[in-house]
């Protein structure tokens, strides 16, 4: 009777899971974009706004991802009826000064300062670079992600810049920002289940941190002279590929130059490549 008992227990927990893993909305959706993702052949990454004929391209492709301050509705809307994923673009760990709306809400306790006290200034993109740590400086870009990506509807939020963590802040800071980094997209799942997570760079930070919840990591700069014959570039590559098949996390690969060479070596390893002659500046449909 005993052994019956817990026969039936076992018989009802199994129901119960297999349930919850398929009427639970939030999983069906992580399994559906995670095999649409796999799926993709052509992508765009750009920051600008669109026209007729950039609508008419965005629903030709499998991916896109956009900076949606800028894109109009009427082509983020076309392009998702014809299956394109569509992501926006949110800074993750420097704040614009041209996007004044959200600049303006910052407190100086958001932005990141050295050792000396100094804020990191990138001249270059006329940004800072912030503090993760910063409860307010989090609650700040969850408000953006619900305005910028949840109420017009996208796919997906595309986090920039996380790999800034491992690139300009000292070895001994890394972590709290991590865990910081970890946090924030903890409370992005929470708060929107059905809402895919991707992120700019950030290898270390996606291995040790990040990728149960990440369903794309973007690789700039994929460029065969780059990392065609680098070793770290090379065991790196290994590493994501056990990562995609542990937790399903794509590799968006982009080349600056070197066309041919590295879209062939993305191929190899099956990341899906994006050719970007113009380099880092996405304002130029290509």
């Amino acid at each position: 009777m005993k052994k019956i008992l817990l026969l039936f227990i076992a018989m009802l927990t199994a129901i119960s899971i297999w349930f919850m893993i398929t009427k639970n909305p939030a999983s069906s959706s992580s399994t559906s974009i995670q095999a649409k993702l796999a799926d993709v052949k052509d992508y765009k990454y750009y920051l600008d706004k669109g026209n007729d004929t950039i609508g008419e391209d965005m629903t030709k492709l499998d991916l896109v991802i956009v900076e949606p301050i800028e894109m109009q509705q009427k082509y983020i809307d076309n392009a998702q009826k014809n299956s394109t994923l569509v992501y926006g673009y949110i800074n993750a760990m420097e704040a614009d000064q041209w996007n004044t709306a959200l600049y303006r809400q910052l407190e100086e306790d958001d932005f990141y300062r050295d050792k000396q006290g100094e804020k990191m200034y990138f001249a270059q993109w006329d940004s800072y670079l912030m503090d993760m740590t910063s409860s307010h400086y989090q609650d700040i870009l969850l408000t953006e992600i619900e305005k910028q990506i949840v109420q017009k509807g996208l796919d997906g939020v595309f986090l920039d810049t996380v790999g800034n963590i491992n690139s300009y802040l000292p070895e001994d800071e890394q972590k709290w920002q991590n865990e910081a980094m970890l946090s924030f997209i903890q409370q992005i799942k929470q708060r929107h289940p059905t809402l895919s997570v991707a992120q700019n760079w950030g290898f270390q930070t996606l291995m040790d941190y990040t990728a149960p919840y990440v369903d794309f990591i973007m690789w700039e700069d994929f460029s065969y002279h780059e990392v065609g014959n680098d070793e770290w570039s090379l065991e790196m590559m290994k590493k994501l590929v056990h990562l995609r098949e542990e937790f399903g996390t794509q590799v968006m690969a982009i080349g600056f130059t070197d066309e041919l060479e590295s879209r062939a070596l993305a191929k190899k390893y099956n990341f899906k490549f994006f050719y970007s002659p113009a380099g880092s500046y996405y304002n130029t449909w290509q």
